[in-house]
Order: structure tokens, then C-alpha cells, then sequence
């Protein structure tokens, strides 16, 4: 109740009623009974902060996005489209007004023809009227507070709506002086391809005082003039005003025909009728952030239609009893941020305080199409192998068992261990955060609900946290697992409608993967705290040949060659010595070809073009692309596959349009490639964010950075080939012919998107004499992170959630060092690998590291048996020993 929640003595009043008492201004006692509270608004006053506080929750709004919806567009917004409609839906319909002005004259001119009513601020006894059925259609304002937008909830009457023009919001040009800097931020993104504007860009958030005045000068100056370049999508710059989608009153409005409740929730259809080109097209832009998908009414079966519409009321009416049917249903996520993000798609959550101990644990509360759902986060895994019992943790009778215990992670100091102690081995503290907690809050909420849908990460180790909550679960309810691959509305949506048994075979072979770690690396790490006398090494399968990989290209990086390089060519000419060269160059063929463009990011590639193009470190780079993925921008970043789903290829056309090729580039792999979830290039991600449309938490230049490489890069591999002149040449150096081949040009939209070929000058023709450069260069560069990266997929060692963790460990064990960019192997390293070659060869070697990585990806597959490998792995280990 808003009275309760607005009004500071209420809520004082309230919780005295149910036990709490206030003495010297401080709240004591504890709760006799159970508190509901419920609001229409979503805005609670500041001293519904006590309900955290003292019972444990937070108040959420009763807006719900879930919606059964078919919308249509109609370019044109007369009488006459409008009059069609309702004939043919017939009874049961809405119709929203851009003013109240306008609203009664379309009363006027209907109520001759149909039994319709007006509802206005002043007069709301029509809506009985149509509850009754003495009315078949309302007409009101489309504004997000009016009565007919917010106040009807009458499923089974209201069976479409028409909003006559679409609900916008217009900034005019004399209210531009008056906009917040966050507007002004906004607008500038409007106009980034102004050149005036473009220079202000990447300094947005941190401008001066001074530069910020110089912007706002720019931006009122272009509003006034009209003076506009490039494409706004969803957007419509107008000399003197700019028009925005009012999203937030068509949801809202549209929510009318689409009722959740016991029963289920009816199907409805929204009609918006819109006859300016460019504001329906905006409107048509910005509603794909939330996932609705208008048809032109000219490709709409209205029959067909209307038969659904009716059928979901049928149906519901028949409901006189509905046991169970909306399912109160726990939710599990690795990380907090997943579960917010997840929660917000239906609306303002509830939020449950949950403690053990010191220990405070949040729950997001919010309705679904046929379920409660009551959302938390494991915080990643659960449990882990323990260490102290049997080998290393495994148990090695008449069958090989893992052993596992709750994880312990030090709060000072982050040391993570999995045996039982209340102090940190490392540091000696005593504030060690368990995951017993966890286990414990999370078991209590599964015995609540009694359902639990489990939405870890779509890869083996999410599939194995997926398995070790459902363990640790038996007994409290069903348990099921959803698998999505992007946190979008419709993914997770579609993922909770297909759910499905967790996939023993993935869990099976992180198991093993987690076992030949444990094996492999304890065992040869103790070899090494022997031999050199320090705890701080460590050795693995695919780590030792990667460091292999660094030692070899530093010793080929030591011998160097003579080249001579002619800047004004771009061209290198091995084996010569003077810094003067005469050059006879001959045109041989000149061509045009076209090329396709390079496939969508998988984890490798993402990883290569952040270090080259971005100089972003392999960890740095994983942990921005998990907050992409969890901030619902980009689809999950650990994937070794090129594919590309239906509805990437569909966010490609939106984005492309007439330069939109597709292809599906169908790879291995279990998962799609790395792509946006939506058809918005960085800056309109910028001012999303910033307009509050797109919830992102901590988005930095470096995401968007990271952001705009992955969209670009997706957008060419669905465009259209680039074309590009070759040019071939023959030269000839003194004795010597070389021949050059080389693109001279290309053009096409793949390429303005992603330079994925080299552009090189033209060479003249004739005999030229030139200075050139002497350079003594290595036999082979020295390698970058990323190039390690592509090495180990090229190579079969590692994978796409150990690629960044493996050139991690090379650096926590001081093995390698960076300069510039470049890595170089530290004495330490070299004596490592030196060690380990020839001590334990075969077992570290590329070529078994390999094969054991294809027998765990058996695993995946089911072709190969997890009993039997895990022998074989044993006898091996015992070989070292």
C-alpha cells in the first residue's frame, strides 16, 4: 500500500504492530508474524529502508514485462485505418490518444458507429460500463501515468489495443539549454558522426568544465540550424526538436491485452498506428531492446489472429481451480551481477536479505510468465577437490573416487583452500568466507520453493556447478537446468520454456580435467619444491609446452638477418647491404578480386585482436568480456566456435540492411560464436546506458572498446565480400627478382567495418633509385599473449576457459616476463622447462598434452569411458612416481 510505504509514522506503526519496539531512536525486538506489502508505484519512501533492515527484504514494484504480445505496425494513424481495426478485432479493444484533446475527438467521432466510452481525469465511470459489457471499447490518453495505461487489469475484456500515433517524448530547442549533463551526453552520441562532436567522444564522462560548455554550445547550435549528419536509428533529430520513443508508456499500454495471473497469462495484440515515417521507424528500433518484434499489418492473419487471442481466454476460463500452476521456483547463477541482470528483465525486484553468520546473501523476487521465481548466485563453484585424503584428493581403491569439500577463500589475503581450518595457511587470517554458507542459504530457499531451475554457464565447468548444487539439493524439491548462451530477455525465457536433465557426460569430463590438473600438477610440482628448494613453482601439462613455446621463440629471436626496408614502398628486400638501391619494377598483372571476411570472434581470435589492436593483456581481456556477457551485451566468451544462430544472422540483417549477406560460418564447437546480442554499435550502447535502457553495472571505455571489436568484426563476417585491387609486380634488384603481390585498395562495407586485409602503396613502374633502411631483425619475433593464445588453439592444447589461466600461471611463477608487450622466459623458467623436458619428456610433452585433451573432448562426447581413462591417467601418474 502507498499510504504505508510513503508515510514515515505508518511505517513506524506498522512495524510496532508486528513486534518491534523504538527506544532512544533505535529499533529493537524481533518480528511476531508475517508482513506483506504490495505497490503500485515501485517507490517506496526512504523510511521503507527498515524493512531491510529489520525483516530482511526490500520492496519491489509490481511492473512486470512479461507479455503475450503480437504488435503490429500500420503506416497510417487516420480514422478510417483506426475504424478497420476495431471492426474486424470486434469487441474488448483500448485505444490510446496522444492528448486528451485528441482522445475526445476520436470519442467524437466513434461513438455514432461503436459502443464506445471516454476515460479522462475527470471521468472514469466508462471503465464500469466496459467491465459490464455494456461497452465494447475504451478511448484515453497514451501517457504512463493515465488511468487507462496503468489502472485496468480486466483479462478476460481487454483483448487488443490501438495507440493511435506513437507515445513519444519531444525535446525541443529551447529545453536543450535547460538538459542535465546526462542528457547533453546523450545527445552528443546522438551526433557522433558530426566531426565537431567526434573529438568529445572518448573523454565523454570525464570532460571539463570548460570542454563541456564548448560541447553544449555545439550541440544547441546543430538543433537550432538543423544541422544533421549521418543515421540516428532510434532516434528522429528534427530542426528545432528531438523526438524519443516513449517505450516505457507502450509497454505499459500495450500490458493491457496481456494479463499474468493464476490461470497463465491471455495473448493480446497492439496495434500502433503511426503515419510519420521516420518516428515509426525509431519507435520500431528502440522497442528490439526489449525484445518485441512488430509485423507490418499487411503480413498479419487477422483470423488467425483473433482465434488466439479468444482460445487463451477460453482456456483460462475454464481454470476455476488452478492448483500450483504459478510455481514459486529458485533460480541459481554463478555470479550476483548474472541474477540482477536476470531479475530485471521482469521488472523492479523484490529483495530477500539472507544471513549465516557474518554472511549476508540477496535474492531477486519477481513474477514470470508461470512462475515465481526467487533468483541467487552460487558465486561460482561450490565445492572442489580436498586436499589431505587419499592421492591428492582422490581416492584410488578398487575404484578411482574424487573426494570433494565446501571451498574456503581468505577475505585478507584470497588464498582458496578446501581443507578444514578456521585460519589461512598463507596469511593467518581468521576471516575465511566458507561455502558452507552458501549451501546452507541456498538449501533453505530450495526447501521453500520446492522447484529449482539451476542456469549455470553453458560449458563443462557450468555443467558441473550445475551438478554439484543439484547434489547438494536432493531431497528439496525438483531440480532442472537451463541453458542459455546470452542473458537477453528472450534467451533466458525461451531457456526456462526448455529446460532440461544436467549432462552427465560435460560433468564427467571436468571432472577428469579437474583430476589430471590436481594429478599432473601436484605430483610435478613437488618434484620441483624438491630439486629447487621453493614452494612457489608449479607445473602443468599444457603449461610446460607453452613455456616451451616462449623459450624457443626468445632463442630464435637472438640470431639476426640483414634486411633492407624502403619506407615509401612499404617493401623489404632481403640480403642487401648498401642503404642505396636501384630497383627495376615491371607491372605484371592487375586484377580485381573478391574476398570473403573473417569469421566471428571465437575465444582465440577475441583474445588476438584485443592484444594487436587493443593491447589488452589475456586476463584483462577475459575478465571484460565476462562483464559484456553477464551485462546481457555480448553472447558467452568462452567458445571455440564460429556459428552463427538465427538470430544473430537476424540482429546482422537490422544492422546491415542492404549490405546484408549472411553466412551461417558453421564450426565445431558446442557453443555460437562471440557476438553482440543486439544490432547497437558501441555509442548506442553509450547512450543506452546512459538513457537508462540498458542496465550495464561498471561499463568502462575498455569494455566498449572491447564491445565495438566484437561487434565490427560480427557485422563484416554478415556483409557482403570486399572487393580489392591486386597489383603484381616483378623487381628486380641488381641480380635478384622478387615478386610482389599486394592490395592496393579495397572497399565494401565488410572492410570500413574490419580492416581484415593489409592495404598496401602502389609501386611505381620503371627504374627508380632509393635510400633504404639497413635492418638487423631476429629469425622470429618475439611471441605477444595473444599469440600464445592462437598457438595453443592452432595446437589442441588448453581450451577457451584455460587459454587466459594458463599465460596467468606463467606469470604468477615468475616463468616469463613482458616487455612491450613482448614475452621473454626468466632464468627461472628456462631452468624449469629445461628440468621438466628432460626428466618427464613424455609426460609433458605437446604431442600427449594433446591427445589428452582430445580423450577429455571424447568425454564431452560420450565416446569415450570415464572409468577407463581415469586408470589409465593413474597408471601414468604412478610412472612418476
Amino acid at each position: 500500500m502507498d499510504a504505508v510505504l510513503k508515510a514515515s509514522r505508518n511505517v513506524d506503526r506498522i512495524l510496532q504492530l508486528i513486534g518491534f519496539k523504538k527506544i532512544n531512536g533505535k529499533w529493537t525486538g524481533k518480528a511476531d508474524g508475517v508482513l506483506m506489502v504490495s505497490t503500485a508505484t515501485g517507490k517506496p519512501g526512504i523510511k521503507a529502508k527498515l524493512f531491510r533492515k529489520l525483516l530482511g527484504f526490500d520492496v519491489g514494484a509490481r511492473t512486470v514485462f512479461v507479455r503475450n504480445i503480437y504488435d503490429i505496425y500500420v503506416r497510417d494513424s487516420g480514422i478510417g485505418s483506426l475504424k478497420q481495426i476495431l471492426s474486424e478485432m470486434g469487441p474488448g479493444g483500448l485505444v490510446y490518444a496522444g492528448s486528451s484533446e485528441r482522445a475526445s475527438e476520436i470519442f467524437h467521432a466513434l461513438e455514432g458507429e461503436f459502443k464506445i466510452g471516454h476515460v479522462s481525469g475527470k471521468s472514469k465511470k466508462d471503465v464500469e460500463r466496459f467491465e459490464s459489457g455494456e461497452i465494447d471499447y475504451l478511448v484515453g490518453t497514451s501517457h504512463y501515468y493515465s488511468s487507462i495505461v496503468r489502472g485496468l487489469d480486466l483479462p478476460e475484456r481487454i483483448r487488443y489495443v490501438v495507440f493511435l500515433k506513437a507515445p513519444v517524448f519531444r525535446v525541443k530547442f529551447d529545453e536543450v539549454k535547460k538538459l542535465k549533463s546526462g542528457y547533453l551526453k546523450m545527445l552528443a552520441i546522438v551526433f557522433r558522426d558530426d566531426e565537431k562532436v567526434k573529438k568529445y567522444l572518448p573523454h565523454l564522462d570525464s570532460l571539463s568544465s570548460r570542454e563541456f560548455e564548448k560541447l553544449k554550445a555545439i550541440l544547441i547550435n546543430k538543433i537550432e540550424h538543423g544541422d544533421f549528419e549521418g543515421r540516428r536509428r532510434d532516434v528522429v533529430v528534427r530542426k528545432g526538436e528531438i523526438v524519443f520513443p516513449d517505450m516505457r508508456t507502450y509497454i505499459q499500454g500495450s500490458g493491457r491485452a496481456s494479463r499474468l495471473f493464476a490461470g497463465g497469462i491471455t495473448k493480446g495484440a497492439s496495434f500502433l498506428l503511426e503515419d510519420d515515417p521516420e518516428i515509426l521507424d525509431a519507435f520500431i528500433e528502440r522497442s528490439r531492446i526489449f525484445d518485441i518484434e512488430f509485423r507490418d499489418i499487411n503480413q498479419v492473419d487477422t483470423v488467425s489472429l483473433i482465434k488466439e487471442i479468444d482460445k487463451s481466454r477460453i482456456e483460462l476460463k475454464k481454470k476455476d481451480f488452478v492448483e500450483d500452476v504459478v510455481k514459486p521456483t529458485l533460480f541459481i547463477v554463478e555470479s550476483p551481477t548474472k541474477a540482477r541482470q536476470i531479475a530485471r528483465f521482469f521488472g523492479r525486484a523484490s529483495v530477500k536479505v539472507l544471513k549465516d553468520g557474518s554472511n549476508v546473501f540477496l535474492a531477486y523476487e519477481v513474477p514470470a510468465e508461470n512462475r515465481v521465481l526467487i533468483i541467487t548466485a552460487s558465486f561460482g563453484h561450490l565445492t572442489d577437490l580436498i586436499t589431505g585424503k587419499g592421492f591428492h584428493g582422490i581416492q584410488t581403491g578398487d575404484a578411482i573416487r574424487p573426494i570433494y569439500s565446501s571451498i574456503k577463500k581468505c577475505r585478507k589475503c584470497g588464498y582458496q583452500f578446501t581443507e578444514e581450518r578456521t585460519r589461512c595457511i598463507r596469511c593467518g587470517g581468521e576471516d575465511i568466507d566458507d561455502s558452507k554458507s552458501r549451501i546452507k542459504i541456498i538449501r533453505k530457499l530450495a526447501r521453500e520453493t520446492g522447484n529449482v531451475i539451476i542456469g549455470t554457464d553453458p560449458d563443462a565447468e557450468g555443467e558441473k556447478i550445475a551438478w554439484d548444487i543439484a547434489n547438494l539439493l536432493k531431497g528439496c524439491g525438483d531440480i532442472k537446468r537451463a541453458e542459455f548462451h546470452e542473458i537477453t530477455q528472450k534467451a533466458v525465457i525461451n531457456a526456462l520454456n526448455s529446460l532440461r536433465d544436467i549432462d552427465e557426460n560435460l560433468v564427467k569430463a571436468q571432472m577428469i580435467r579437474r583430476i589430471e590438473d590436481r594429478w599432473i600438477g601436484f605430483v610435478l610440482s613437488q618434484k620441483l619444491w624438491e630439486i629447487f628448494g621453493s614452494k612457489n613453482l608449479s607445473a602443468g601439462r599444457a603449461q610446460t609446452p607453452v613455456l616451451g613455446w616462449v623459450i624457443e621463440s626468445a632463442e630464435k629471436n637472438r640470431k639476426k638477418r640483414k634486411i633492407a626496408y624502403i619506407p615509401e614502398l612499404d617493401l623489404y628486400i632481403e640480403d642487401v647491404e648498401n642503404g642505396e638501391i636501384e630497383i627495376e619494377v615491371e607491372l605484371v598483372n592487375s586484377r580485381k578480386d573478391t574476398r570473403a571476411p573473417l569469421p566471428p570472434h571465437t575465444t582465440d581470435t577475441m583474445l588476438r585482436d584485443a592484444g594487436t589492436i587493443l593491447k589488452l593483456p589475456v586476463r584483462e581481456t577475459m575478465d571484460l568480456a565476462q562483464d559484456l556477457f553477464e551485462s546481457g551485451l555480448i553472447t558467452y566468451h568462452r567458445t571455440d566456435s564460429t556459428t552463427v544462430s538465427e538470430a544473430g544472422m537476424k540482429i546482422a540483417r537490422e544492422y546491415l540492411q542492404e549490405d546484408f549477406y549472411g553466412r551461417k560460418w558453421q564450426g565445431e564447437g558446442a557453443h555460437e560464436c562471440i557476438r553482440p546480442t543486439r544490432s547497437f554499435d558501441r555509442y548506442d550502447v553509450q547512450r543506452m546506458i546512459h538513457e537508462g535502457l540498458i542496465h550495464a553495472e561498471n561499463i568502462t571505455w575498455k569494455h566498449l572498446s572491447l564491445y565495438d571489436l566484437i561487434f565490427r568484426r560480427f557485422m563484416a563476417s554478415q556483409a557482403h565480400n570486399l572487393v580489392v585491387d591486386v597489383r603484381e609486380y616483378r623487381i628486380k634488384v641488381k641480380d635478384k627478382l622478387i615478386r610482389e603481390e599486394r592490395v592496393v585498395k579495397a572497399t565494401g562495407r565488410a572492410y570500413d567495418l574490419y580492416k581484415s586485409v593489409h592495404v598496401k602503396c602502389e609501386i611505381p613502374e620503371g627504374r627508380h633509385r632509393f635510400k633504404a633502411k639497413i635492418l638487423r631483425i631476429p629469425e622470429a619475433p618475439l611471441l605477444t599473449q595473444s599469440d600464445l593464445v592462437s598457438m595453443m588453439r592452432e595446437r589442441g592444447i588448453g581450451r577457451p576457459s584455460t587459454y587466459s589461466t594458463i599465460v596467468e600461471k606463467l606469470f604468477e611463477r615468475k616463468y616469463i616476463i613482458q616487455k612491450s608487450g613482448k614475452l621473454i622466459p626468466t632464468g627461472t623458467g628456462k631452468r624449469i622447462y629445461s628440468y621438466l623436458v628432460s626428466s618427464y619428456g613424455e609426460f609433458v610433452s605437446e604431442e600427449r598434452t594433446r591427445i589428452i585433451e582430445q580423450i577429455m573432448n571424447q568425454i564431452e562426447r560420450g565416446e569415450a569411458d570415464y572409468s577407463e581413462t581415469l586408470k589409465d591417467l593413474y597408471s601414468e601418474i604412478r610412472k612418476i612416481l
